[in-house]
C-alpha cells in the first residue's frame, strides 16, 4: 500500500493530531483459451458482488479471473480501452504484484547459487555505495525480500503524491538516497512494507544477474513461463489493449513508470496471463513438472511470521491464516490482486483500472464466490443517506466540510484539495489520499443525527465534531 505525504490545512490538522546459461528444455505450459466463456458458472455471482462498486461509481473498469480445478473463468465489467468492456486480453498495471515475480527470480538465483539470502545487499551493489545500517546490523537480501529491512516505505527524495513519482528515479538517485536514509528499525526487527526496499532488491538482482532487472526477469521468468502478455514496456502492437487508469474519483490518472525501482511495481499484464501464472503456482505446489517448479516452490515456503497480521511472509507471497497465498495493492490509477490455494487448487485474479483501496476487498469476495459462501453484496448508501452525513465538522481548530454530490461524498477544508470519501460498509468510509478510515458517529437517541467523524490514521484515532 502506498502511503503519501500530507499537505495543506486539513493534512496539517490530521498530522498535528497524530504527531546466464540456457535452461534445459522443459514441458510446455498449457495455453489459456482466449475464448473463455463469458457466461461461465460463476458469472451471476461475480456480477452480484461487483454491482455495488459499479453502480456506486467506485471503479471504472475491472476484470476478474477465477481458476477452479483447472477451469478458467474471465469476467469483465465497466469501461476499458476504446470504451469497450475490458476482457482477459486487456492490459493493466500489476503494481505491487510485480514483487511476486521478483520472488521467483530471486528463488531461481538462490538455487543457481548466484545469490545467498543472508548476503548483505551491499555485496550486490558497486563498491563505494553506502547502504544504511542500524545497531551495526547490515541489510541483507532476506531483509529486503521480507520487508524487514527497516527502510521506510518510500525513498526520501520521492514525492508519492506526484503524478508519476518514480519516473526520474534513476540509479544515481537511488545511491544518493541510500546515503541519506536513516533506518526506521534494526534490520530483521519487524515487518514494514517498503517499495523502497523491494525496488532496491530488484535493482541489485538486475546488476548481479546482468542486464538490469527487467531483462533478467524477462529472460529467466517470463520467457520460460510463456507469459507473452506480461511486459515492463508495452509494445506498440499491444498498446491499444492497455487500460487507462483512474483515481478514486474516477478522474484520469497518469501511468506510473518505475525506472530504477521497477522491481517494486513495474509490470503490466492481463488476467489471461495471470491465470496462467497461478496455474504454474498450483502445479509447483502439487509437485508437477512445469518450468521453474523448484524456484516457484521455494517462494511458497514461509520465511517470517508477521505478528501484527498473523500471516507469514514468503519470497513475494503473503500467506494468510487459511494457507492461501496472495499479494495485492495499487498505485498509478490501478489496483491488483492475485491469490491461490494449493489445498483446493483454486485461484483468484482481480485487475482494476481504478486505484482505491476498498477494491482490495473484491479478492476476498471472489474467494467466497468460489467457496459457495458469498453473502448478499453490501448495499451502498442512497442519496438521502449521503445527505445525512453532509455538514461542517471541526478538527483541531480547522473547519471541514463533508459534501454530498450525486452518488459521491467529498471532504473539503482549508487549502486541502477536495478528497473523495469512498464507502465500503455502513457509516465506514475510506480517504485514499490520507490512507485513512473515516467512521461517522451517530446519536444514541436519533440514528439519523450524525454527531462526528472518527479518523483512524497510522493506528491512532482523531475525532472531528460536527458543528453544523
Amino acid at each position: 500500500m502506498f502511503r503519501p505525504r500530507w499537505t495543506g490545512a486539513l493534512a496539517a490538522a490530521i498530522a498535528l493530531a497524530c504527531a546466464c546459461s540456457s535452461p534445459p528444455k522443459k514441458p510446455k505450459l498449457p495455453v489459456t483459451d482466449p475464448s473463455v466463456d463469458p457466461e461461465g458458472p460463476h458469472r451471476a455471482q461475480v456480477e452480484a458482488q461487483l454491482r455495488p462498486y459499479l453502480d456506486g461509481e467506485l471503479v471504472s473498469g475491472i476484470v476478474v479471473g477465477l481458476y477452479d480445478l483447472g477451469k478458467r473463468e474471465i469476467y469483465g465489467f465497466g469501461t476499458g480501452p476504446g470504451k469497450r468492456v475490458p476482457d482477459g486480453a486487456t492490459l493493466f498495471a500489476l503494481g505491487p504484484v510485480t514483487k511476486v515475480y521478483m520472488g521467483v527470480l530471486l528463488a531461481d538465483a538462490i538455487q543457481r547459487k548466484e545469490v545467498e539470502l543472508d548476503a548483505p545487499i551491499a555485496d550486490l551493489l558497486p563498491p563505494g555505495v553506502t547502504v544504511p545500517t542500524r545497531d551495526r546490523t547490515p541489510i541483507t537480501v532476506r531483509h529486503l525480500a521480507l520487508h524487514s529491512s527497516g527502510l521506510p516505505a518510500q525513498p526520501p527524495s520521492v514525492n508519492i503524491l506526484a503524478p508519476n513519482p518514480y519516473a526520474t528515479y534513476d540509479e544515481e538517485a537511488l545511491y544518493r538516497d541510500l546515503l541519506a536514509t536513516e533506518l526506521d528499525a534494526q534490520p530483521g526487527a519487524g515487518i514494514q512494507y517498503s517499495n523502497y526496499g523491494a525496488g532496491l532488491l530488484g535493482f541489485a538482482l538486475g546488476r548481479k544477474l546482468g542486464g538490469g532487472f527487467a531483462k533478467a526477469l524477462e529472460t529467466r521468468v517470463l520467457a520460460p513461463l510463456e507469459l507473452r502478455d506480461t511486459f515492463f514496456t508495452v509494445p506498440a502492437g499491444a498498446a491499444g489493449r492497455r487500460a487507462l487508469g483512474s483515481d478514486d474519483d474516477l478522474a484520469p490518472a497518469q501511468l506510473w513508470t518505475w525506472s530504477a525501482l521497477a522491481g517494486a511495481g513495474g509490470l503490466v499484464s492481463t488476467v489471461r496471463d495471470q491465470l496462467k501464472f497461478l496455474e504454474v503456482q498450483l502445479d509447483a505446489a502439487a509437485g508437477g513438472k512445469l518450468p521453474l517448479r523448484p524456484a516457484v516452490r521455494l517462494t511458497h515456503e514461509a520465511q517470517l511470521e508477521n505478528e501484527r497480521s498473523a500471516e507469514n511472509e514468503g519470497l513475494g507471497w503473503m500467506i494468510d491464516s487459511a494457507g492461501r497465498y496472495w499479494h495485492g495493492g495499487g498505485g498509478g490509477g490501478f489496483r491488483s490482486y492475485l491469490s491461490f490455494d494449493p489445498k483446493t487448487r483454486r485461484g483468484v485474479v482481480v485487475l482494476a483500472s481504478t486505484n482505491a483501496s476498498p477494491l482490495d476487498t473484491i479478492g476476498r469476495l471472489m474467494w467466497d464466490v468460489l467457496g459457495g459462501t458469498a453473502k448478499p453484496a453490501f448495499a451502498l448508501p442512497a442519496a438521502d443517506k449521503l445527505a445525512e452525513l453532509a455538514g461542517t465538522y471541526e478538527l483541531g481548530g480547522a473547519k471541514l466540510q463533508v459534501v454530498a454530490s450525486g452518488k459521491r461524498l467529498y471532504l473539503e477544508g482549508g487549502n486541502e484539495p477536495r478528497r473523495r470519501i469512498v464507502p465500503f460498509a455502513a457509516d465506514r468510509y475510506w480517504i485514499e489520499a490520507f490512507q485513512s478510515l473515516a467512521v461517522f458517529q451517530r446519536s444514541e437517541d436519533d440514528a439519523r443525527k450524525v454527531t462526528g467523524i472518527v479518523f483512524s490514521v497510522g493506528g491512532r484515532q482523531i475525532v472531528a465534531r460536527r458543528v453544523e
